[in-house]
């Protein structure tokens, strides 16, 4: 399981753990079925707050909002490297400053 992979059931546990509707709209569910209805609980969460998926991983797994900043920052640099595209026109281009 690589970084992102911990990450993302890390902040599925926190968002999982506080919210007892949820607890109770699962049980009796297989683990293939209750994983789902998880990760789909969380993706309507993010889209009700109007953040990415990712943005809201990060601030549930986040301890501070320094280190939010710093996942953040982190996010976007493997992004920028991903496509290819200096870091600091891609900051100039997504309104990024350090």
């Amino acid at each position: 399981m690589n970084s992102d992979d911990l990450r993302k059931e890390l902040a599925l546990s926190k968002f999982f753990e506080g919210d007892s509707s949820l607890n109770n709209a699962v049980q009796g569910l297989s683990q293939a079925e209750k994983k789902l209805c998880i990760e789909s609980a969380f993706e309507q969460e993010a889209a009700r707050l109007g953040v990415e998926v990712w943005e809201l991983t990060l601030t549930m797994i986040s301890q501070s909002p320094q280190e939010l900043k710093r996942l953040t920052l982190a996010f976007h640099r493997e992004v920028s490297e991903m496509v290819e595209m200096a870091w600091k026109d891609y900051c100039s281009l997504n309104g990024i400053t350090e």
